[in-house]
């Protein structure tokens, strides 16, 4: 078995190794694969579902509430959290 520095040292070659790979990665130039294409439907859907949720909540203030569009959209925004900072940029 090997010793615990011995380990340790491995472990920082392997991790060293890695981040440097890491570096010279050139992602900018790849086919996007499967999984980053549903990841971009997802969010899509996620935008598309914040979007409805607001406008119900408005249509209803608007209506039950007697509130103007306007005022009733505003009050639907803070109703409705936003998304996470990974949609906003």
């Amino acid at each position: 078995m090997a010793s615990l520095k011995e380990l340790r040292r491995r472990y920082r070659e392997e991790a060293f190794t890695l981040a440097k790979s890491a570096k010279s990665a050139n992602f900018q130039n790849t086919v996007p694969t499967e999984f980053s294409q549903i990841s971009r439907l997802q969010q899509k859907d996620d935008i598309l579902e914040l979007q409805f949720q607001r406008d119900e909540r408005a249509a209803i203030r608007e209506y039950d509430g007697g509130m103007t569009r306007e005022r009733a959209e505003y009050f639907s925004l803070l109703d409705v959290p936003g998304l996470p900072s990974k949609y906003n940029g």
